[in-house]
């Protein structure tokens, strides 16, 4: 069965959680941290997201309140369960994301990571659902032996037909222009 026909996933996969963005950086952060050490200490975190150790303190206490972490000050940081599977949720978004970025749209693996870590929060449970369909679409076809994602790939690097990728994105855009325009009178 084609996994995207009938997904069989739980449904809070797809869906945003109610932290702010911030948040859920830290519970990644903070997983995947765990995930090498055990635990994690808010130096660890600090440098994980760049952030001064006040923010961390602030962002932990928070996420203690809220039952996602286990948090003392002075002493490791560890994920609760429901922390940990929200966590899990948040990195198997950016994981989805990253994907697209990096295997369709053939960005750099760290810039598809870095734009991944942006777009994770704001993407909604319809696109992200989109988005592992089209993955797992593209998936069977590279199996199949069809190859229309490389010639996609090819003609971002290359072109085609004598004129740039870029000469087709401003000839799109002007199509855009034009049909706005023209839904405007």
């Amino acid at each position: 069965m084609f996994w995207c026909h009938n997904i069989n996933r739980p449904e809070d996969v797809f869906v945003p959680q109610q932290l702010s963005s911030t948040l859920e950086d830290y519970l990644e952060a903070i997983f995947r941290i765990e995930r090498e050490k055990r635990f994690a200490r808010v130096r660890d975190i600090s440098g994980a997201l760049n952030v001064a150790k006040s923010a961390v303190t602030a962002a932990l206490r928070s996420l203690s309140e809220k039952g996602l972490v286990n948090y003392e000050p002075y002493e490791p940081v560890t994920l609760s369960s429901e922390g940990r599977e929200r966590a899990e949720r948040i990195a198997l978004r950016h994981r989805i994301i990253g994907d697209f970025l990096s295997n369709v749209l053939g960005l750099d693996p760290q810039r598809a990571d870095s734009m991944a870590c942006g777009m994770e929060h704001a993407v909604d449970r319809d696109a992200l659902e989109r988005f592992v369909c089209f993955l797992a679409f593209v998936g069977r076809r590279r199996e199949e032996g069809q190859s229309w994602l490389d010639e996609f790939q090819r003609f971002v690097r290359e072109g085609v037909d004598d004129r740039t990728c870029q000469e087709c994105i401003q000839e799109y855009l002007q199509s855009v222009g034009t049909d706005t325009e023209s839904e405007k009178a």
